[in-house]
């Protein structure tokens, strides 16, 4: 448990000295922007830490399919509670719009969301006809289809990149979208809780870095989905479309 605590509150804490280094003059001014920027992300991820340890947290029982993937519902939705408490506790800091908390797309923005998703749809098939195959389940198709998306990208392109986008401009362009530091570094911490470690002995790992660069990849695009849209309901669907079909093709 603390060589997790370990890797978690050193990931985000390393990026909130980097801010400094990088964009000392912002990061000064809105110091508590990165104070919050470090809670919740550290938060997210000390939710599973705690399920782990402590069982008898859950208020929905956590199921494992296959003996590989974990369907942790009380981790994912303690992280979105204790977000939605800051959130209330702190709107004059970061407001729902900063999140992407809003049904209302931006203008071209669904044409360019709905491209991507239906790219992550063919990804899925293809990824999921690849990859190991399991017995079908319900109750794992009901968690992917639901939590995944739900909480990392309220926590990932919501939280933490409305954090950071108050410290970085948003001076880059891509696919006539723009976007920040904030997006690029978002993007890398994504990847890499998918297979940075420290082990129980202290040592660090990085454990298939296919799944680090691809979670990257992926993350940075339900960024850019967010920064062209304003709003977290295409990341969303996206992520749980890459999810529930990646897994419904190797049940079936």
């Amino acid at each position: 448990m603390i060589h997790e605590i370990i890797r978690d509150s050193s990931l985000f804490g390393l990026i909130v000295l980097l801010s400094f280094l990088f964009n000392y003059n912002k990061s000064v001014k809105y110091w508590y922007i990165l104070i919050l920027f470090f809670v919740v992300g550290f938060a997210d991820n000390l939710s599973y830490t705690l399920i782990s340890a402590y069982p008898y947290l859950q208020i929905i029982k956590s199921n494992v399919w296959n003996n590989y993937l974990i369907c942790n519902w009380s981790a994912k939705l303690y992280s979105v509670i204790f977000a939605l408490i800051i959130l209330l506790s702190f709107k004059n800091i970061i407001s729902p719009e900063d999140i992407g908390i809003r049904f209302k797309q931006n203008k071209d923005s669904v044409k360019f969301s709905l491209i991507f998703l239906s790219l992550f749809f063919f990804t899925a098939i293809i990824v999921g006809l690849l990859s190991r195959k399991g017995n079908f389940d319900t109750k794992t198709l009901i968690y992917l289809a639901v939590m995944p998306g739900l909480n990392e990208e309220l926590i990932y392109r919501g939280f933490l990149l409305g954090f950071l986008n108050k410290i970085y401009d948003k001076k880059f362009k891509i696919l006539n979208t723009y976007f920040g530091w904030g997006a690029i570094i978002t993007s890398i911490v994504f990847g890499l809780l998918h297979g940075y470690q420290i082990t129980a002995n202290y040592q660090i790992r990085f454990n298939n870095i296919s799944n680090i660069i691809l979670a990257s990849v992926f993350g940075f695009i339900f960024a850019l989905m967010k920064e062209k849209s304003d709003s977290l309901v295409f990341p969303v669907i996206a992520h749980n479309t890459v999810d529930f079909f990646n897994y419904l093709i190797r049940m079936i």
